[in-house]
């Protein structure tokens, strides 16, 4: 056997088997439907046909590579390494751009959940593959985009959710094959913990399950979706006075719900609430001071917001002139719509000598000046 014909052999193993895992398909039915695509009815005839020397011609290898890679997440068909699609997909930010109908829009993935944006709309679907996928639409402009009519919906649907199915293929075939096909006794393997069990139990709703079913659903509950780490092999959590486990039925796992349109205004909204009036008009008070006491006097000012958002300045007369009009300030809360009270008072200061900011506007040199004044104080000397 050459080199080039043993690579191709291990080139369709590999392949076949990767499609087994991401398809949850038996083995041999991954490598009779490899054998299709070369024009023969069994795995078996290819590897007849391959010990007399056979080779496929080009067209049939690219037809091959074109059908796997198809039904796997974008270039997984090349990745040889288990565990290498979740890896490299948790922190995913390729976002492809694409077109339907004339329209453009994105496409990317994010911890396994698919999302499509176009202008002024978002559609997203859910890892979980019993979880409902919703599209959101901006409703200031609902009627001109073309995500409204329900043909495009659906299109938009059908794209991501073949997305959705070739990542759903990608995480499963980094997974052990028993996390995703039962033994004849039910029995599959938890793809996190490895543990092995028939029967399966979620934490957050309390329901249990068959081990064909956890599988079926990627290992997220078929009843309320929680993640692969909610489930365990037995409800360890349960007391002797709980009620139990509640089991599930084939007839409860319903599959993909359809989709739900939400239609709501997106656009940022301001809230001025207390903590964002203060900062602007703070903000303000610091703009408008001339020297490094003033500015002093800005931010150790008091700021009060009344129940009807009007404001209250208390300034200390030793760091704010007393007839000095805070303009900047006052023209914010105009552009607010709110008025402004001021007040003096005399507070304990953070420093002392608070008149040693007024001779420079720069908060270096006022800190020089001042820590050569603590420095040349004498025992028998006021500080007033």
């Amino acid at each position: 056997m050459d080199h080039e014909t043993d690579t191709f052999t291990k080139k369709l193993k590999e392949l076949s088997k990767r499609y087994a895992r991401a398809q949850l398909v038996p083995l041999h039915q991954a490598r009779d439907f490899v054998a299709r695509q070369l024009g023969f009815q069994h795995w078996n005839d290819v590897t007849k046909e391959h010990r007399t020397g056979w080779l496929p011609t080009q067209a049939q290898l690219s037809s091959i590579e074109n059908l796997l890679i198809n039904s796997l997440p974008e270039d997984e068909a090349g990745r040889p390494k288990h565990g290498y699609y979740i890896q490299t997909s948790i922190f995913e930010n390729d976002v492809q751009h694409r077109k339907t109908d004339g329209h453009g829009y994105q496409i990317s993935v994010s911890l396994g959940d698919v999302h499509l944006y176009g202008k002024g709309w978002h559609l997203y679907v859910p890892e979980a593959p019993n979880k409902t996928p919703r599209l959101e639409i901006a409703k200031q402009i609902e009627q001109e985009a073309p995500v409204h009519e329900p043909q495009f919906q659906k299109q938009a649907l059908s794209i991501a959710l073949k997305r959705a199915e070739q990542v759903r293929a990608g995480i499963a075939s980094d997974w052990p094959r028993r996390s995703t096909k039962p033994d004849k006794e039910g029995v599959v393997r938890h793809p996190i913990s490895g543990a092995e069990s028939n029967k399966w139990y979620c934490l957050h709703c309390d329901s249990s399950m068959t081990g064909k079913q956890i599988a079926k659903s990627l290992w997220h509950c078929p009843s309320c979706d929680a993640s692969p780490l909610d489930i365990h092999e037995n409800a360890w959590w349960l007391e002797d006075g709980d009620s139990g486990a509640k089991p599930l039925e084939d007839i409860d796992i319903q599959g993909r719900p359809d989709l739900v349109v939400d239609v709501a205004d997106t656009r940022l909204k301001l809230e001025l609430d207390p903590e964002r009036i203060t900062l602007l008009i703070r903000s303000a008070l610091v703009e408008d001071a001339s020297n490094a006491s003033e500015r002093l006097g800005a931010i150790f000012a008091d700021i009060n917001i009344h129940e009807d958002n009007d404001v209250w300045i208390t300034f200390d007369e030793d760091l704010w002139p007393e007839h000095k009009e805070p303009v900047s300030a006052l023209a914010v809360a105009a552009l607010l719509g709110i008025r402004v009270e001021q007040e003096l008072c005399l507070r304990e200061l953070p420093f002392a000598w608070p008149g040693l900011g007024e001779h420079t506007s720069s908060t270096v040199e006022y800190t020089e000046m001042m820590l050569k004044a603590y420095a040349s104080q004498r025992a028998d000397k006021s500080t007033e």
